[in-house]
């Protein structure tokens, strides 16, 4: 996930059909705060003694600023953290996206007191779980009771997969622990030891690369470092800068412990539940609630090159700017160059990228780009572009130098598509896919362009495991980013939505039948199982509906979305 995010269609009904006849749940019927089947105070207040009194009333973050709720001591501590991710992660009813915050019901940070807050999309109450023996007893109050039930880590959604109107949600932010292992071998299995890092579900990168950094080794995870290292990123397939070196995170996950919808606590592997352990592997949420995900670690990094690039264009060079970059990809990957690149406006565009495992050597790296260099002084005038190169020890020193841990706290909503090498080989479909890039640009969207892929994470078999196939033919993921404010009319935010889901299908055009990441992508999807899982869905839901027969574990867009609803 990246800050600079922060600016449901029907399934279709005979893929739906086709899909659900490998199994035959029972399709829920969810209870929601509310209803008539909602249970009780008295099971409520059970709960909360069970849970030691960690059973919250969940409300939108900026209740304290509005009635019935205000206090202005409490407002003025959110007014001071708005922005902070870490602080987003830690409360149970802020997002890091307030999109599936107060959806388009007011509970705005700068709206007025006496403007009363709405409950949104937080869900009613939240689990604020310490154990596992925790979340063994909220899931099966849950499924005992017919709840609506979302599983809220650091809360990094983009897809609202976490919040849902009436629901009851188990936050898992409390579940701390960082364990190496030089001889780590998967329980029950009779296998060869790993070097291994093991991460409980409340962890963030942050504090998983600070660890990792005092043992001298690398573990493949985001380059946002407030996202949880063991939540939503491994299960929907987990994308880094270093994933051409080592590959996806499920490319590198040994093992899960997980709590299932029967309430009972899994261990995840090769060896053990392994349908399970394939299917959580970026098949999303709703298979089991995560309370630790155990990962391969790698060597240390000799070093890693980080290089800031900046373009700057005049409006009628940007098509051929940004054609002359999309050549220009390949190049970027054939060095070991991986990373973000933005086209910010008709007149700007940034790039963030790093060189794992380089020399060092920053004019040789620097050297790389003379061919955007020598276009630059062809444009003179017209076109300029720049660079700034730093050489660091470790991810960890690279973070240090560039803390993230603003930039949280508006609404925003995507669009994705996985780019194949191929998509970038020919210069004429590069200006096509650059005169669109463009034109959204032109729109208000902010398109992102992650050079992830390629190298390892196309190794692995498109079956080998549920994450999207497309990502094993994939060298580039591409987002298109629109926002709203708390002062955007409901009628335009609807414009908006509309108009991603158009501008991604425009998008989808230029690779047919590849699809998208499912954490960074179109709610809107009008074919969603198959954009987010491709021929892998049909398994998915075999597995989901063996493991949660009655869709205790719910997620919007999540498998299982189209038999049980969410």
């Amino acid at each position: 996930m990246h800050l600079l995010y922060q600016r449901p269609a029907l399934a279709i009904l005979a893929l739906s059909e086709a899909w659900a006849t490998t199994a035959t749940p029972q399709r829920a019927l969810h209870c929601l705060a509310g209803d008539p089947c909602w249970p009780s105070d008295a099971s409520w207040a059970k709960l909360n003694s069970t849970l030691s009194r960690n059973l919250v009333r969940s409300l939108p973050p900026a209740a304290p600023c509005h009635v019935p709720y205000y206090n202005a001591t409490a407002c003025a501590a959110v007014r001071a953290n708005w922005s902070s991710a870490s602080w987003r992660s830690d409360q149970p009813g802020a997002y890091q996206d307030t999109a599936w915050e107060n959806g388009d019901e007011p509970c705005y940070i700068d709206g007025a007191q006496n403007v009363t807050c709405q409950q949104g999309l937080v869900p009613y109450y939240t689990a604020v779980v310490q154990s596992v023996q925790d979340i063994q007893t909220a899931v099966s109050f849950a499924r005992d009771n017919k709840l609506r039930t979302r599983i809220k880590g650091a809360a990094h959604d983009y897809l609202g997969k976490s919040s849902g109107k009436g629901s009851f949600a188990i936050q898992t932010i409390h579940m701390k622990g960082i364990t190496f292992d030089d001889n780590f071998i998967p329980t029950g299995c009779d296998a060869s030891a790993h070097k291994a890092v093991t991460v409980a579900a409340g962890e963030h990168w942050a504090d998983v690369y600070r660890e990792a950094d005092a043992r001298n080794v690398t573990v493949v995870g985001g380059a946002a470092i407030t996202v949880g290292a063991a939540g939503g990123w491994p299960l929907g397939g987990g994308h880094s800068f270093l994933s051409p070196q080592y590959g996806l995170g499920v490319d590198n996950i040994i093992q899960f412990s997980a709590v299932t919808a029967d309430g009972e606590t899994k261990i995840i592997n090769e060896c053990q539940n392994s349908d399970l352990f394939w299917a959580m592997r970026g098949g999303g949420g709703g298979f089991a609630v995560t309370t630790s995900v155990t990962y391969k670690i790698h060597p240390p990094l000799s070093n890693l090159t980080l290089a800031l690039l900046s373009i700057n264009v005049t409006s009628d060079t940007l098509v051929p700017t940004i054609s002359k970059y999309l050549d220009f990809q390949t190049t970027l990957a054939d060095a070991n160059i991986s990373g973000y690149t933005y086209v910010l406006s008709p007149t700007n565009m940034a790039a963030i990228l790093a060189q794992p495992n380089s020399d060092g050597n920053i004019e040789k790296t620097n050297a790389t780009f003379a061919p955007l260099f020598e276009y630059a002084q062809q444009s003179a005038g017209k076109v300029q572009i720049g660079t700034a190169l730093a050489v660091f020890p470790s991810q960890q020193a690279l973070f240090a130098a560039y803390p993230q841990d603003d930039g949280q706290g508006t609404a925003a909503i995507l669009g994705s598509r996985l780019f194949p090498r191929s998509a970038f080989e020919s210069s004429a479909g590069n200006k096509k896919l650059a005169e669109y890039l463009a034109d959204v640009s032109a729109s208000n969207f902010i398109a992102i362009l992650h050079l992830v892929g390629g190298g390892k994470v196309n190794e692995p078999a498109p079956d080998a495991m549920g994450v999207n196939p497309s990502w094993r033919t994939a060298l580039e993921h591409i987002v298109i980013s629109h926002a709203w404010t708390s002062n955007t009319s409901i009628p335009d935010r609807d414009e908006i939505r509309k108009s991603t889901t158009q501008k991604t299908q425009e998008l989808a055009q230029f690779v047919p039948g590849l699809g998208a990441y499912v954490n960074e992508a179109d709610v809107n999807e009008p074919e969603w199982q198959k954009t987010f899982w491709g021929h892998n869905y049909e398994r998915l839901l075999e597995i989901k509906s063996r493991y949660d027969p009655t869709g205790v574990l719910t997620c919007g867009k999540c498998v299982g979305d189209d038999v049980f609803g969410s």
